[in-house]
């Protein structure tokens, strides 16, 4: 009977607890067979977390304005003016107001003559047509575009490399 203790008085078993972590441990000695006990005394431990923030790096944000030389089409309109010139010489007792008939405007020229009376004779009109011209054409432009940068930065101002192992880089944006 190895975690049983004998009482050697009464010649039979007494009975004691088993060591363990739910009960406590006892001591059968000579002072316990006279009355007095001895008590084994646990410890007690408790465990705590503790957050402390430290820098590692920092991160920078930037952008970068790129200059793309591109060539753009466009539609170039143009007018042309067509001036003829028509003989009338008609009479007329006020001078006329310049008019327009579909895409020709209608200048009048007068004159005064001398007669025994002034009157007014239209000498001439002058014919101005527009003439609409489309032609295409390309321009060179310089077009500006802009991409975001972001560099994870360590303490000592070191770009680090992104996951993808290139430093200085964004996968997100075009380079």
């Amino acid at each position: 009977m190895s975690d049983l203790t004998r009482d050697p008085r009464q010649g039979v078993a007494d009975t004691a607890t088993p060591t363990g972590l739910d009960s406590p441990a006892r001591i059968h000695d000579r002072a316990d067979l006279e009355g007095s006990r001895q008590t084994l005394e646990l410890a007690e431990e408790f465990a705590s977390v503790e957050i402390v923030r430290e820098e590692l790096g920092l991160v920078r944000v930037r952008t970068v304005t790129d200059s793309i030389d591109d060539v753009v089409s466009a539609t170039v309109r143009g007018e042309m003016v067509e001036v003829t010139r028509h003989p009338v010489d008609r009479e007329v007792d006020t001078a006329p107001e310049p008019r327009t008939e579909g895409d020709v405007t209608i200048i009048p020229v007068v004159e005064e003559r001398a007669v025994v009376v002034t009157r007014l004779f239209v000498t001439e009109e002058i014919h101005v047509r527009r003439k609409v011209t489309e032609e295409p054409t390309e321009l060179p432009v310089s077009l500006r575009r802009q991409r975001v940068v972001v560099e994870r930065v360590d303490a000592e101002g070191r770009v680090l490399p992104d996951r993808d192992g290139a430093a200085g880089t964004n996968p997100g944006f075009p380079a």
